[in-house]
C-alpha cells in the first residue's frame, strides 16, 4: 500500500508549521529568541509536536528575522514504522512580514526531500534538489508569501477589517506553486490550551486545488494561531512538555476500510460493485473524474468527500496498436510531464536510466518493455513499509511499499521514452477478513489505447484486478465507509468456495499447526488452484510449485509453502518460510577486529528501523552468530557456511548476503522457517466448548476426538498443559483439575503432567493429593526441582 508520500499532502497542509498573527509584539535586533510549541494529534493520539523558533538578525546590512521550524511526527501503518520530519527556515522582512528566502526539508524513512525558494525582485526562484526541478515562478500584486509566524492579512481584513469572507493568491514553498485560499469567518469561539483562555477567531480555510478545508483558531487579541484541525488531525498550541509526551499513532484505521467480504484470489476479481464514502485530500476531484478506464462512479463530491457507487471491472490490453519502441512522444504536449523527472521519479537517473534500456534491450514494442519492466520491479523489489520510497532509493535498497514499486516502476518507463504516471486509490485486500486499502499503481501510455494501469506490486504486470479503484494522481484515501455490493470472479461466478477437488490436490488440503506458537493455518483448495487462509489477517492464493517445490503466494516473493512428502508419500508437515530483508546500516570496527580476515565484510550492525529491528552480525571460528529474530531464545543463533547461504544447526534460519557493484555487503536476507504439523490441536477445540458450554461437554468432545481422531487432530502435551493453567490462572481450578487430569491420562510417562495437576491440587487445598502427583512426578523424573521443593513444602505443613 502506499503510505506517507500521498498522505504526506494532507500533513503538510496542517504541518509544515503553524502560524502566529502579526498582532503579536514585534521583535527587534538584540532581543532574544521567542519559542513556540505546539502539539500534533491524529485521532486523538498525541503523535507529534512542532517546535518554532524566531531570532531578530541582520542580514546583507538589512534586518530580518530568522524563523526555524521542525516538526516531528511518530506514525506507523502494517506494523512498520513511516515516521515524518519536516525542517522549514525562514528569512522574514520585519516590514512587509513576507518571506524572502525558504528552505523545506521532509524526511521519512531513508528519503529526504529539499526545497528552496528565493525571492528575487519580482520572481521567486523554486529549487527542488530531489526532483531536479527550477522554475521561476512570477510574484503578482497581492500574493502572500506567508512566513512561519505571520498572517498580516487575516489580521487586516478579519480580526480588524471585519470580513466574513476573503480569498487570496498564496505561495506554496513546498511544491513551489502559487494557490488560491478562501477564507470564511465562523462564529467566534473560547478555548482553554496551555493553560490559558483564549477567545478565538475561527476561520475555515478552503483550497479548491485540492479539494480541502482546514478549521483554524486565531486569538483575537494577538493574532496567534491557537489550533488547526483538518478532518482528525489537530495541532494545538502546547508547552516545551509535549516533546516528550508523544506517542506512535497507527494509520491502520484511517487508511484502511473493513468490508468483511473475504475474497482469497485477487488476481481473478473481474468486477465489483462498491458503495463508498470517501474523503480525499491533494488534486480536486470531481464526479467525472472518478469514470476512468474500466472504472464508473454515481455519487456525489463535495469538498472532496466522495458518496456514491463504484462499478469496477478487469481491462486486460490485447496490445493492439502497440507504439512502436523505442517511441517518441515528445511532440505531444498532453504527454511532456510524464515523460520528466519529478521530486521521487528520478528518470534521469543514470543507474535508472541504464537499468532500463538493459531491461528493454530487444523489445519487439512498447507493451512488451513495459510488461518486462514491471516484471523486473515485481520480482525484484521485496515489500516492506515505507521501504525506499523513492524510485532511485527503491532501486537501491530493493524494497518499498507501493508507492516505491509504482514510482521506481514509472521512472523506468519515463527512462525508456514511454509515458508513465501514478494512479492512487484503494484496493482490495483479504486483510482483516476483507478490506480496502490506500494502494497506488502505475498508468503507462499506448498510444491509441490510451493509459493502461499495471500493478507491478501485486504481481499484476500487465493489468490491474477488479479490485482498484482510481480516485486521482496525488491524491489520498481517508475511508469513512465502504461495502461490497457485489463482485464477480473471472468465469462469472463468485468465488467457489465448494468447488470439487482435484485428486492431486486433496492430501494438501487441511489445517496446520504451529505447536510451539500455537497458531493454526487452513489449506484450501480455491478457483482452481491452493490456497492458505491464515486466520485474523488474509487468505493468499498460491501460484503452481516450481522444480524446488516452493508454493509462492500471488501477491508475495517474501513468503513461500513447503509440502514435503512422508517415506509413504503422505502430506503430514507445512514449511511456511518468510523472507526478511535487513539493510547493513554500518561496519562495525569493534565486532570486526576480533573476526576472521574473511568474515571482516559480513560483520557489522544491520538494521530496518520501521520494523524495529537492529542486529549486530559476530564471527568467530569461521562461523557467524546472529540474535534470535522470533524471540525463542536469548541464545544467539550459530550459522555455518553451506555454499553461499548461512544456515543454523535445526534448518530454521538460513542467510545470504548481497553486495553492491563495488563488492560492499549491503544487506542480509534472512529466511526463517517454521514447521506446521497436519492437523488442528485438540486442546484448542476443548477450550472453545469449555467457554461455550462447560467442562462437562468439553469432557465429551475430548473423548470424541481421541477415539474418532484419523490424523485431524493433535494431542500435545504442551498446549493441553497450558490450557490447564489459563484456566488455573482464571481461577477455574475445578476445570483446570480435569484438564490437568486428561493430559496425565494422554502423557502416562510425563513427570511434567504430574508436577502441574500436583499444583492444581495444591491451590484448591487437596494436600494428600498434591502430595500424590508430586511424588509421581519426581518418580519419573528425580531431578525435577520444583517438585522436590513444592514436596518438601506440602510434608512440612507450610
Amino acid at each position: 500500500m502506499k503510505t506517507l508520500q500521498i498522505f504526506i499532502c494532507s500533513l503538510l497542509l496542517v504541518f509544515i508549521l503553524p502560524t502566529c498573527a502579526s498582532g503579536q509584539e514585534k521583535q527587534t535586533v538584540g532581543e532574544e529568541e521567542r519559542t513556540y510549541y505546539y502539539g500534533v494529534e491524529i485521532s486523538d493520539v498525541l503523535c507529534g509536536y512542532a517546535e518554532v523558533t524566531s531570532l531578530p538578525e541582520m542580514k546583507d546590512g538589512r534586518e530580518i528575522l530568522r524563523q526555524e521550524g521542525i516538526v516531528t511526527v511518530k506514525l506507523s501503518v502494517l506494523g512498520g514504522g513511516v515516521d515524518l520530519i519536516i525542517e522549514t527556515l525562514y528569512f522574514t522582512d520585519p516590514a512587509t512580514e513576507q518571506f524572502t528566502y525558504n528552505t523545506t526539508t521532509i524526511i521519512q524513512g531513508e528519503t529526504r526531500m529539499d526545497f528552496t525558494s528565493v525571492l528575487n525582485n519580482d520572481s521567486i526562484l523554486f529549487t527542488s534538489t530531489s526532483g531536479n526541478d527550477r522554475k521561476s515562478i512570477p510574484v503578482t500584486p497581492n500574493l502572500i508569501l506567508e512566513g512561519p509566524l505571520t498572517t498580516i492579512h487575516l489580521v487586516k481584513d478579519f480580526i480588524k477589517g471585519g470580513s466574513e469572507e476573503k480569498t487570496y493568491k498564496v505561495y506554496d514553498p513546498a511544491r513551489g506553486v502559487v494557490v488560491e485560499k478562501t477564507y470564511t469567518r465562523e462564529e467566534d469561539e473560547e478555548l482553554l490550551l496551555a493553560g490559558n483562555t483564549y477567545n478565538c477567531m475561527v476561520l475555515n480555510e478552503f483550497n479548491p486545488a485540492i479539494g480541502i478545508s482546514i478549521k483554524q483558531w486565531y486569538d483575537l487579541g494577538t493574532g496567534l494561531n491557537i489550533q488547526t484541525l483538518i478532518a482528525n488531525r489537530r495541532i494545538f498550541l502546547s508547552d516545551p512538555s509535549v516533546v516528550k509526551n508523544i506517542t506512535t499513532a497507527n494509520l491502520d484505521d484511517m487508511l484502511f476500510a473493513k468490508v468483511n467480504t473475504k475474497i482469497s484470489d485477487l488476481h481473478n476479481i473481474a468486477y465489483m460493485k462498491v458503495k463508498a464514502k470517501i474523503n480525499s485530500a491533494g488534486e480536486k476531484i470531481t464526479p467525472e473524474s472518478l469514470s476512468h478506464n474500466g472504472q464508473s462512479f454515481t455519487g456525489t463530491v463535495n469538498e472532496n468527500l466522495i458518496d456514491g457507487i463504484f462499478e469496477t471491472a478487469t481491462r486486460k490490453y490485447d496490445g493492439k496498436h502497440v507504439p512502436p519502441f523505442p517511441p517518441d512522444f515528445s511532440g505531444d504536449p498532453d504527454l511532456v510531464v510524464y515523460l520528466k523527472p519529478e521530486n521521487l521519479i528520478e528518470s534521469n537517473n543514470p543507474i535508472l536510466m541504464d537499468k532500463s534500456r538493459e531491461i528493454t534491450n530487444g523489445s519487439a514494442d512498447s507493451w512488451e518493455a513495459v510488461r518486462r519492466l514491471s516484471k523486473w520491479v515485481a520480482e525484484n523489489i521485496e515489500g516492506a513499509v515505507p521501504g525506499g520510497t523513492s524510485a532511485i532509493n527503491t532501486y537501491k535498497t530493493r524494497q518499498g511499499e507501493c508507492g516505491s514499486h509504482s514510482r521506481l516502476l514509472t521512472a523506468f518507463c519515463r527512462a525508456v521514452g514511454i509515458p508513465a504516471r501514478l494512479s492512487v486509490g484503494c484496493m482490495y485486500s483479504s486483510l482483516y477478513g476483507g478490506s480496502f486499502g490506500q494502494h497506488a499503481w502505475t498508468e503507462v501510455w499506448m498510444g491509441e489505447a490510451g493509459w493502461i494501469p499495471v500493478d507491478a506490486t501485486a504481481f499484476e504486470i500487465d493489468f490491474i484486478d477488479a479490485g482498484h479503484i482510481r480516485l486521482g494522481e496525488k491524491t489520498s484515501f481517508n475511508p469513512e465507509e465502504m461495502e461490497i455490493l457485489e463482485y464477480r470472479m473471472t468465469g462469472g461466478e463468485t468465488e467457489q468456495a465448494n468447488q470439487a477437488v482435484p485428486v492431486d490436490y486433496q492430501p494438501y488440503l487441511g489445517k496446520y499447526t504451529d505447536l510451539e506458537r500455537n497458531r493454526t493455518f487452513t489449506a484450501l483448495y480455491q478457483n482452481n488452484t491452493l490456497a492458505v487462509d491464515i486466520p485474523g489477517q488474509m487468505a493468499m492464493v498460491l501460484n503452481e510449485p516450481g522444480e524446488d517445490g516452493r508454493w509462492y503466494p500471488q501477491i508475495t516473493r517474501q513468503l513461500y509453502f513447503l509440502f514435503p512428502k512422508s517415506t509413504v508419500g503422505t502430506i503430514e508437515t507445512m514449511i511456511v518460510t518468510q523472507v526478511v530483508p535487513i539493510p547493513k546500516k554500518q561496519d562495525n570496527d569493534s565486532l570486526a577486529m576480533e573476526s576472521p580476515e574473511n568474515l571482516k565484510p559480513l560483520v557489522g550492525t544491520y538494521s530496518v528501523p520501521q520494523a524495529n529491528i537492529t542486529l549486530d552480525v559476530t564471527a568467530e571460528n569461521e562461523m557467524l552468530s546472529i540474535p534470535d529474530l522470533i524471540g525463542r531464545t536469548k541464545n544467539r543463533i550459530i550459522l555455518k557456511r553451506s555454499g553461499d547461504s548461512w544456515n543454523s544447526e535445526n534448518g530454521q534460519y538460513s542467510v545470504k548476503f548481497e553486495t553492491n557493484e563495488t563488492g560492499e555487503v549491503t544487506r542480509m536476507v534472512t529466511s526463517i522457517s517454521f514447521t506446521f504439523t497436519k492437523g488442528e490441536p485438540a486442546a484448542n477445540i476443548l477450550e472453545k466448548v469449555i467457554e461455550e458450554e462447560g467442562i462437562e461437554t468439553g469432557l465429551k468432545r475430548y473423548a470424541e476426538m481421541r477415539d474418532t481422531n484419523r490424523g485431524e487432530y493433535i494431542f500435545s502435551e504442551k498446549l493441553l498443559n497450558a490450557l490447564g493453567y489459563k484456566l488455573l490462572n482464571q481461577e477455574k481450578v475445578d476445570d483446570a483439575i480435569e484438564v490437568f487430569k486428561l493430559n496425565t491420562q494422554d502423557h502416562p510417562d510425563s513427570f511434567n503432567v504430574y508436577d502441574s495437576l500436583g499444583e492444581a491440587y495444591m491451590k484448591n487445598g487437596d494436600t494428600d493429593l498434591a502430595i500424590k502427583n508430586y511424588k509421581k512426578s519426581l518418580e519419573l523424573n528425580p531431578d525435577n526441582e520444583n517438585g522436590k521443593k513444592m514436596l518438601e513444602q506440602l510434608q512440612s505443613g507450610q
